[in-house]
């Protein structure tokens, strides 16, 4: 089976509501329903490994007017989660993998891509560099769950 990404429109969210995260993953990532309804800029993407939604990301379009860190044009991943049942597949890491030419496709006017990771989520680090994002080695301080460094990912070359 393969591994894809693909839009999910908000009306499809029933889709992802039954979603769950491990006890020690919960502060680090809200869940979809949870996440798309805190920001009308948002865009919701599913993970699929065949037809069965494993994954849940967002996309930030206002990103950039949120976040002092990030330049004008760019877009902020947020939520990125595999659902419980399903980690420890490598699906985390083959998303990431594929993030780069998606957003690339699906955000063409985008010159880049922020997101912010815990300094206590070394796995989730981990697989966003695997994916391509470069870590800024600045740190995100404003969040409610501590410091979170700051990767980047570069959409124009």
């Amino acid at each position: 089976m393969t591994l894809t990404l693909t839009p999910l429109p908000r009306d499809a969210l029933p889709r992802v509501a039954g979603f769950s995260l491990p006890e020690d993953q919960a502060g680090f990532a809200d869940l979809p329903t949870v996440t798309m309804a805190t920001g009308a800029a948002r865009d919701g993407h599913m993970i699929l490994f065949g037809q069965t939604p494993v994954g849940f990301f967002a996309i930030d379009r206002d990103y950039a007017q949120t976040h002092e860190f990030a330049q004008e044009g760019s877009i902020g991943l947020r939520q990125f989660l595999i659902d419980h049942p399903h980690q420890g597949r490598g699906h985390a890491g083959s998303a990431c993998l594929a993030l780069s030419p998606y957003l690339r496709h699906h955000y063409p006017q985008a010159i880049d891509c922020y997101l912010t990771v815990n300094c206590r989520n070394p796995n989730a680090r981990a697989a966003y560099l695997k994916g391509g994002f470069e870590d800024t080695g600045a740190l995100y301080l404003d969040g409610g769950f501590g410091p979170q460094h700051i990767l980047q990912l570069d959409l124009i070359t």
